[in-house]
This record gives structure tokens, C-alpha cells and sequence, in this order.
């Protein structure tokens, strides 16, 4: 009589028909398997991560801040939400838009141009044009020219401290700024940023300058 051996499938193969699937290991199963806790868990601990870089760029890097007044039109208007750099962000340049603080307004934060640096000498010229350092100074960004009744009440020429910064907004006519002796020049330890881009209103998103 003939030995017939039969051969064994491979358990790693597909069954046949009307065959029972061997089950996975019981610790297989445990490993595989997810809970609503475990999904909550996990998605808790990826918006802790989040938020948490989202607070170190907005103190340490950039951060979003608000136009509020009409002391900027028309480069910034009411509402505008725009962002400013923070970190690298040490010495101000004639021109920049920057938020800086000043008691005058109880601390609160304005945003206005940087006219003229330490060592530089300002005047307003009878036509309201701004004299830097003995030359009528280019701004294409004004809104109009300042008025004889908003040259402030500073005394002229005016010489900018060590460490400070003149400060002007756009709107000439419709701004208190350096000129006026409670604001005063900026002490560049109070200038919290420079203004990169306008996020809001979405046809203005952009660079601002």
C-alpha cells in the first residue's frame, strides 16, 4: 500500500473555501487595537504641540497685531492686522514701520515710521516738508503734508538722542507722535517690532513699505 504524504499550506498562506482562519495572538489583537480614549489622547497631545510653537513664534519671533486709528492712512488703515518681526529685530531704520510703546498713551502699543535716528537732525520746513540733516526729506508714503498748526510744540532743529528714534505717522495732519513733546522720541528699547505684512483685509495681504 502506497504512503500518501500530505503536505501542509504555509500558515502565512491565503486558506481555501470552508477552511477556518487560524485567529491572531490575543496580544496581537490588544496592540492593534484603538479606543476613543486613546484617539482623544492622542489628538490632545498634538494640539498641545501645536499651540505650543504657535506661543513661541508669537513671543519670541513674529506676532499679529491690530491697526487701531487713522494715524497711518493710507499705508495702514483701521483694523488692518498686520505682522511684525520680532526676533533680530535691533536697530530700526529710517523709513521702517514699527509698533513701539509710549507713556503718553498709558504703555499702549502705536504703530508709526521711523523719520530720523540717533544723531540726526530734524526740522519742518514752513511748506511742511521734513528737513533730515540739512535735506528735505523724500517720503512718497505720506498722506499729506504736515500743516503749520502740527509741527507739535517740540523745539526745532531737533536732535535725536543716543538710543532713541523720531517717529512719525502717515497721516501727518492726523497723528500725535514725536512731535509733540509727551511722546517724545522712542527709546528703541520700547519699539516692540517692525510691521513685515498686512494679513487683513484679504485684498490688501502683502508687504507693507
Amino acid at each position: 500500500m502506497e504512503d500518501r504524504k500530505t503536505e501542509r499550506e504555509p500558515e502565512t498562506a491565503v486558506q481555501s473555501r470552508g477552511s477556518t482562519q487560524k485567529s491572531a495572538p490575543k496580544h496581537l489583537k490588544e496592540e492593534d487595537s484603538s479606543t476613543p480614549a486613546k484617539e482623544f489622547f492622542f489628538w490632545a497631545q498634538a494640539l498641545t504641540v501645536v499651540l505650543t510653537v504657535l506661543v513661541c513664534v508669537n513671543t519670541f519671533f513674529l506676532r499679529l497685531s491690530g491697526v487701531v486709528g487713522s494715524s497711518m492712512y493710507d499705508t495702514l488703515e483701521q483694523r488692518d492686522q498686520v505682522v511684525l518681526q520680532i526676533a533680530g529685530y535691533d536697530e530700526p531704520q529710517r523709513g521702517d514701520i514699527i509698533v513701539c510703546t509710549s507713556d503718553a498713551f498709558g504703555g499702549e502699543a502705536l504703530v508709526k515710521r521711523v523719520i530720523a535716528l540717533e544723531g540726526d537732525t530734524l526740522d519742518i520746513a514752513a511748506d511742511g516738508h521734513v528737513i533730515l540733516n540739512g535735506a528735505v526729506l523724500t517720503e512718497p508714503y505720506i498722506y499729506e503734508l504736515i500743516s503749520p498748526n502740527k509741527h507739535g510744540d517740540q523745539v526745532y532743529p531737533f536732535t535725536v538722542s543716543e538710543g532713541h528714534v523720531f517717529v512719525m505717522g502717515d497721516n501727518r495732519n492726523g497723528s500725535t507722535d514725536s512731535r509733540w513733546q509727551d511722546v517724545d522720541e522712542i527709546d528703541c528699547e520700547r519699539v516692540v517690532g517692525k510691521v513685515l505684512f498686512r494679513v487683513w483685509p484679504l485684498n490688501k495681504i502683502g508687504g507693507v513699505r
